[in-house]
């Protein structure tokens, strides 16, 4: 691939690339009175005991980072990575590297109280940070219902679980709206490529496989016992899919041009689409949008 890929498409090869595994409002005040200590299970089942409300944290991860902003702890916000792009406002923090190297020693001049790590490529940083007397807690999803949970943790953490409560209500109410308009309808075939060159798709438990199935379709690779598997365009004319979805660093009439794919039924019905890779790869608040944009696209015959 000649084109330079995105930043958070980035981050996913990176999760791909390590076999990531995974378990599963501005200015708000804190509610209620600062707790002395609690103890709080990460993503790993981590047990990691906080005192107090921090008021410091260092984000490494975007999901986590646009989870604070949407949580309105923008002033508890001492660093970031350099892709940690959205909200606009997250371009202002400072800096702590990038997302598969971040600078440790920045982190520890930050003296944070509290630093969110991602599974996959940043696993290696818990016991550095351990070792080092830094608070560290680790969170990813690979479902809609995990972001929805982590997002009522770090709101527990920081003390506005009212308004994570808030969040994470809507984004379940949009969810089941979606789930409940496409149930009993026929489920096309999808494909969704992660990645053209060699040409790779998304698994059983992954995040966007999760998107698909709640979209109303089928995954394309539906059967296959790695999460993000290479397809070689023999099993893809085979299986030949009625959706295809690819990243929006891809031009669609580019992705309909390519050899071959003239051959295929998402070709010859024009249903290649292209979607912002950070609605479906980021595990924040957006999925949702991410998830509607799917089903509109799978299933245009509800939404349009």
């Amino acid at each position: 691939m000649k084109r330079m890929k995105t930043p958070h498409l980035f981050l996913l090869l990176c999760i791909v690339l390590s076999m990531v595994f995974l378990v599963g409002g501005c200015g708000d005040k804190p509610d209620g009175p600062k707790p002395t200590s609690a103890v709080y299970k990460d993503v790993l089942g981590r047990e990691v005991e906080i005192a107090g409300i921090p008021e410091k944290v260092v984000s490494l991860t975007p999901a986590v980072t646009e989870v604070l902003f949407a949580l309105g702890l923008d002033d508890q916000i001492v660093g970031v990575t350099e892709y940690c792009n959205y909200p606009e406002a997250a371009l202002a923090k400072p800096k702590m590297g990038d997302f598969s190297n971040p600078n440790v020693e920045l982190v520890l001049e930050s003296d944070a109280d509290l630093v969110f790590v991602a599974a996959g490529v940043q696993m290696d940083l818990i016991e550095r940070f351990e070792e080092l007397g830094v608070k560290v807690l680790c969170l990813d999803a690979e479902t809609i219902n995990q972001v929805i949970a982590n997002i009522n943790l770090v709101g527990e953490i920081m003390g506005v679980s009212e308004k994570a409560a808030e969040i994470t209500a809507d984004m379940q109410n949009r969810t089941d709206y979606i789930v409940k308009k496409v149930e009993g309808r026929e489920k096309p075939l999808v494909f969704f490529e992660v990645w053209d060159d060699p040409l790779m798709t998304a698994g059983p438990g992954t995040f966007i496989y999760n998107l698909i199935e709640l979209a109303g379709g089928i995954n394309t690779a539906y059967d296959v016992n790695t999460r993000y598997p290479q397809f070689s365009f023999e099993v893809l004319l085979e299986r030949d899919p009625d959706v295809y979805f690819a990243n929006d660093f891809h031009k669609q009439s580019d992705i309909m041009a390519r050899p071959g794919y003239t051959q295929l039924k998402a070709v010859k019905t024009g249903r290649v689409h292209t979607i912002d890779d950070d609605l479906v790869t980021l595990p924040g608040p957006r999925v949702v949008l991410g998830l509607e944009e799917m089903a509109r696209l799978i299933h245009p015959e509800v939404f349009n």
